[in-house]
């Protein structure tokens, strides 16, 4: 990955995941997930590190490969947040990831 989050906060009880487009199958962020439900938003906080660079001020979650739209910007309590379009990322948990 080439860009660490410098808005990165690590959260207890959490657990690594790479998420990729699964369009053009290109891994696209590393996000710490908390619980065992299904990834619905990416909040900034807690995404490690990306492929491109985060910029809260950017609108869309946008494929840097592919150049398809993942998700929307809107704010989740208080935190910037990317909701995900159904359908169109994979996400994979991470075993030996070490964190930052």
């Amino acid at each position: 990955m080439k860009y660490l989050n410098p808005y990165m906060r690590k959260v207890k009880n959490t657990h690594p995941l790479m998420v990729a487009c699964n369009l053009c199958e290109a891994d696209i962020l590393v996000y710490q997930k908390g619980g065992r439900g299904n990834l619905i938003k990416l909040q900034f906080p807690r995404i490690i590190e990306s492929e491109f660079k985060l910029d809260p001020d950017q609108g869309a979650l946008i494929c840097p490969f592919c150049q398809a739209q993942l998700g929307s910007l809107s704010e989740y309590k208080g935190n910037p947040t990317y909701y995900l379009i159904r359908g169109l990322t994979n996400s994979q948990r991470l075993s030996h990831y070490k964190m930052p």
